[in-house]
């Protein structure tokens, strides 16, 4: 990413990852550095994320939902090939709850 171009990043909170996509790419805050997907049983999040957020999550453990962070732009859109990708990283429950929260914040603060 250019110094001075915002990075951006499919942004959506959906059932599935179709209707998730359908949804679009937005630019993020200047701050922000990566793009995350949560995904649980019938739900998916999607939004603009922190390298910081998606280290701390790897310590997390065995869970009903995974995190997966990419750094470029649009890397977390409908999958197409090979990624600039952080792996996915399985998230305990209340991980999820305190995630998804974060998550509904970033959007609606976007």
């Amino acid at each position: 990413m250019l110094p001075g171009k915002a990075l951006k990043c499919h942004k959506c909170i959906a059932a599935n990852e179709n209707d998730c996509n359908k949804q679009g790419s937005h630019s993020c805050p200047q701050y922000a550095d990566a793009c995350s997907t949560i995904t649980a049983p019938n739900s998916i999040i999607k939004s603009c994320s922190y390298k910081s957020f998606c280290e701390q999550a790897r310590h997390g453990g065995s869970g009903a939902a995974t995190l997966r962070c990419c750094f470029s732009d649009d890397c977390n859109g409908a999958p197409r090939g090979s990624r600039n990708g952080g792996g996915a990283t399985a998230l305990h429950p209340p991980s999820l709850l305190a995630t998804a929260l974060l998550g509904k914040l970033l959007l609606s603060c976007l």
